[in-house]
């Protein structure tokens, strides 16, 4: 009965020792590797975007096609139960015949959709104000341009800050040592301290993992998505960059292109959608 704690005791004695070792190999070897070379540089960008905030203007194919697709479903539906949906001689059931009759006249003609039901005097509804789909965005950008939110409402905006050196380019900072690529981000680029200013935006990262990949000589860049839900980037006066703006995929491309960075354009257009001619011609 004396001898188990003793054995136990030397058995963690004994595990305690490799695991010492381990550890100042470890530290020996990184040591002498970090004082031989350097590790190449390694960058986390991130791709902040705004997501739609307008469902797309149906073209007139898809206006066609919706159309027809609707005729036929109401042509093969039963009949809409009246009794059970509205009182007899109420409103909202006089109202409903008017409609239904003028859109059966609309599809099938005033000879298939019969005499006009006898509803008596209808008093006319609510009148609503209207705004084009634009409105905010011509609204904001007389006041913000490039740097409003309300930009290209039925489109993905992405953010691009310009340096202090007058170049655009996506929010980037150098990754160290043992640090994952999303913590880099949270912390030095959209956290409370970070690039971005934090403070005074209320966005997240949709996954951990890079969405895409550029190598610039020894220099890799890996590119991580986000959304920003509320608020801007309010730049600091000991930030890199000098200002912002919410472009388009389009715009993105041309401001790109036009500053000769024709090669980060090429690298990353797969994330905004735009397929490579040559992966498609194989």
């Amino acid at each position: 009965m004396s001898f188990a704690p003793r054995s136990l005791s030397v058995v963690r004695a004994c595990g305690s020792v490799p695991r010492r070792a381990a550890s100042q190999r470890f530290s020996s070897s990184s040591s002498s590797s970090t004082s031989t070379s350097t590790p190449p540089p390694l960058i986390a960008s991130l791709l902040l975007s705004r997501p739609p905030l307008l469902t797309p203007t149906p073209t007139p194919l898809e206006e066609a096609y919706h159309s027809h697709s609707q005729a036929i479903e109401h042509a093969l539906s039963s009949p809409l139960p009246l009794d059970f949906y509205f009182k007899s001689g109420s409103l909202p059931l006089r109202r409903h015949l008017v409609a239904d009759h003028s859109y059966s006249s609309d599809i099938y003609g005033g000879r298939l959709a019969g005499s006009a039901p006898d509803v008596g005097d209808i008093p006319p509804e609510t009148e609503y104000q209207t705004f084009d789909r634009d409105h905010w965005m011509k609204l904001d950008e007389k006041e913000r341009g490039e740097r409003s939110l309300e930009r290209f409402p039925e489109e993905e905006v992405y953010c691009l800050v310009q340096s202090t050196n007058k170049k655009w380019g996506f929010p980037q900072t150098e990754v160290g040592r043992l640090e994952g690529l999303d913590e880099a981000v949270s912390q030095k680029l959209i956290g409370l301290d970070g690039s971005l200013g934090g403070k005074g935006m209320d966005s997240w990262l949709v996954t951990r993992k890079p969405v895409g990949m550029v190598k610039d000589g020894e220099s890799t860049t890996f590119f991580l998505r986000g959304h920003i839900l509320a608020g801007e980037p309010s730049l600091s006066s000991s930030s890199s960059y000098s200002t912002f703006a919410w472009l388009s995929a389009a715009e993105v491309e041309d401001r790109l292109r036009n500053q000769g960075d024709e090669h980060l354009w090429t690298s990353i257009k797969g994330m905004f959608g735009q397929p490579d001619p040559e992966v498609d011609a194989e």
